[in-house]
């Protein structure tokens, strides 16, 4: 819509710029050097425009060009315009379209009963619009009447209506969008919902735009059984490497559901998003250094805060720890520097005393970098990571990492050696504590010694790589001078862990199948490892394939325990498509041994059938074979075409909450229509009775 009153404006403008009109016809008669008259395959070129017609009239004393007949008008762009009558006056600079037939970009077109330009305002007569077939479109915009404001670069209509299929399915007595590309003022779609607890659910977002490079989106709210409250959303682009976002927000509940549910009076709170690539100026910046700042912090006084924001159940925030990150970072091609923080809030406690922080903490990381000794190399780990809390025991840390490794190849390199010795180094001092610990300190190193080669063959129309490895780790000293970790107290043991390391033997054979293309198709893993100081030495065997067809992609990943003689994870997933149609199986299970010895073990499926070009559906489903439910499914139907497309489907998923799992069953609608885009709704019933 927007290009064709773009184009229709551009052609009536483009016409009154100038007066010199040059004709071309079988038959032109020129009755004075200020009028003509045209007939049969009439072509008149005025100042770029190119306008067909069976018959032209041009009279310089009035100003008027007329013309008649099967009137185009045709564009560079090669946007059209068609009449059956179109009146020029090049003095007032005023046009007039009898029967008007519009078309431009994306198959949009127009068809008005008539038409006209007035100096800045452009009218349209009882008209419809579509991107469908024109004989027998299944959808238009029928409207009484439309006015474009040039001036402010918006359309009104008035009585417009949605129609599918010769059936009115919206009315709008008054319909207003800008004809532009630039953000723009207005009132967004409204969001519908109707929880069973909560009410009808009505939002309302508002959309400001006061510059390129701002916006502001109100989003007020009202829950008919719960109560009412707003977010406001403050987003911005500072630079070309650099945007963010600041939202608040505030919800009052009524005091029958404070009573009932036995929630807080108010949910407000505040976040901060932004992310930069280039911090910081050049002119204070290293030479060759990039930088970086990432932020995402949130305050709030309950998780409701942020709830009240999803659309939808599943969406919903399940944990009640609510942690805030701020990264800054500089680096080049050798080194690298960070300053990270990171703030933590446990809605489930009364306040947040005794929740530990961690601000500041550095980083410098040294890439693997050579020695002036051909094959010998380090890399430099070193952190300072601080530990706070109101109440409670604090501590600062430091570690150091230092690897030294050696790299060398055998026999016509078919054997690659790499040996390495493993530093490591932590200091921690402890604070607020209650006894006379004040400090740990921890030292270790180890060795590792890894034999490996890479194999590669070429066959008729692929390549084949077999890269096997045998890697051993040898714990060598390890001193505590200070203290013992198992003879400090509770509390300063959860401030950090130590890396500690056991001696380790591990096999691992890897093979690739490349095409002619290099792209690959199947690719094996295989890794097993011993511990030879364990009572039960045995490690676990770990196998992963995939394979990538044309038409078949295979994937599996499987732990298994081998003291336990038992699977302890395994995962696989297949995915087969036609043309018309496409299969996933995807079956996950694990097993805890360590902890609880509990099992997980679901089964998720979907298959989609497309029965024509056009149309298809789908159905998916998730079921717990441990528990014996199922956890989610949901049916619909689809379809797309050029000018429009629909999704409707309905679903119901079991959602885990802290007392107990709620059943949530949901509708959804989708509708576009192109190029104007569309409308999509999720209709929901949260909290049904008896979720299993």
């Amino acid at each position: 819509m927007r290009n064709l009153l773009f184009y229709l404006i551009f052609c009536v403008t483009l016409l009154f710029s100038k007066e010199t009109i040059e004709v071309f016809a079988k038959h032109v008669i020129a009755k004075d050097k200020k009028s003509f008259v045209a007939d049969e395959q009439v072509i008149i070129l005025y100042d770029g425009a190119m306008i067909k017609s069976d018959h032209a009239e041009y009279d310089k004393n009035t100003s008027l060009l007329v013309l008649e007949g099967h009137v185009e008008m045709l564009g560079m762009d090669e946007n059209r315009v068609s009449s059956n009558r179109l009146v020029i006056n090049t003095s007032k600079k005023a046009v007039k379209f009898k029967k008007l037939f519009l078309s431009g970009e994306d198959d949009l077109w127009i068809d008005a009963n008539s038409a006209k330009k007035r100096e800045n305002d452009y009218l349209l007569g009882e008209s419809k619009i579509s991107s469908c077939n024109v004989n027998n479109p299944d959808w238009t915009i029928e409207f009484s009447r439309a006015h474009y404001h040039d001036d402010h670069k918006y359309v009104t209509m008035k009585d417009a209506k949605l129609r599918f299929f010769d059936t009115t399915i919206f009315y709008f007595p008054y319909l207003a969008f800008p004809t532009n590309n630039k953000r723009t003022t207005g009132i967004l779609p409204p969001r519908f919902g109707s929880p069973d607890l909560e009410g009808f659910l009505y939002e309302q977002p508002f959309f400001y735009a006061p510059t390129n490079n701002m916006d502001v989106e109100l989003n007020p709210q009202i829950r008919t059984n719960r109560g009412f409250g707003t977010h406001a959303t403050l987003r911005f682009v500072d630079s070309n490497h650099s945007d963010g976002y600041f939202r608040t927000g505030y919800f009052k509940n009524i005091q029958s559901y404070v009573n009932e549910y036995d929630v807080n009076p108010t949910h407000w709170g505040a976040e901060l998003f932004y992310q930069s690539t280039d911090v910081l100026d050049e002119r204070i910046r290293p030479k060759n250094y990039e930088s970086g700042l990432y932020v995402n912090a949130t305050h709030l006084n309950d998780r409701e805060y942020l709830n009240l924001q999803k659309e939808s159940a599943s969406a919903l925030l399940k944990s009640n720890l609510i942690e805030s990150r701020i990264n800054a970072f500089m680096y080049d091609e050798k080194d690298y520097f960070g300053l990270y923080g990171r703030y933590n809030i446990d809605t489930s406690k009364r306040d947040n005393d005794g929740t530990l922080q961690e601000f500041p903490s550095f980083q410098y990381h040294k890439y693997m970098t050579e020695f002036p000794l051909d094959n010998f190399f380090y890399r430099i780990d070193a952190r300072w990571r601080n530990f706070m809390r109101k109440s409670g025991s604090e501590a600062s840390a430091t570690e150091i990492d230092i690897p030294l490794t050696y790299f060398g190849s055998f026999f016509d390199d078919y054997l690659d050696v790499s040996l390495s010795e493993n530093l490591y180094f932590s200091h921690i001092d402890f604070r607020s504590l209650s006894n006379d610990a004040d400090n740990y300190r921890y030292f270790r190193n180890y060795h590792t010694l890894e034999l490996s080669s890479d194999l590669t063959k070429e066959y008729d129309g692929m390549v084949h790589t077999l890269h096997p490895s045998l890697t051993y780790v040898r714990p060598s000293i390890e001193r505590e001078p200070s203290v013992k970790y198992k003879d400090l107290e509770k509390e300063q043991q959860e401030l950090f862990t130590t890396q500690t390391t056991e001696e380790q033997l591990s096999f691992g054979l890897n093979q690739y199948v490349y095409n002619a293309d290099l792209d690959m198709n199947f690719f094996e893993k295989i890794s097993y490892s011993t511990y030879p100081n364990r009572e039960e030495s045995t490690g676990d065997l770990m196998h992963e394939l995939g394979y990538n067809g044309e038409n078949l992609n295979l994937y599996s990943n499987l732990t298994y325990a081998w003291n336990e003689k038992q699977i302890r994870s395994l995962t696989t997933s297949l995915r087969y498509n036609q043309s018309n149609y496409d299969i996933m199986l995807r079956h996950f299970y694990n097993h805890d041994f360590l902890f609880d010895n509990k099992k997980t073990s679901f089964i998720n499926t979907g298959l989609t059938h497309r029965y024509n070009d056009k149309d298809s559906w789908f159905v998916n489903m998730d079921y717990d074979l441990e528990q014996e439910f199922n956890h989610q499914w949901k049916l619909g139907w689809s379809h797309k075409q050029k000018c429009w497309g629909a999704k409707i489907s309905v679903g119901q998923e079991i959602i885990p909450n802290r007392e107990d799992s709620f059943r949530n069953t949901s509708i959804y609608f989708e509708l576009n229509l192109n190029p104007f885009g569309g409308i999509k709704q999720n209709y929901e019933q949260d909290f049904s009775e008896g979720a299993k």
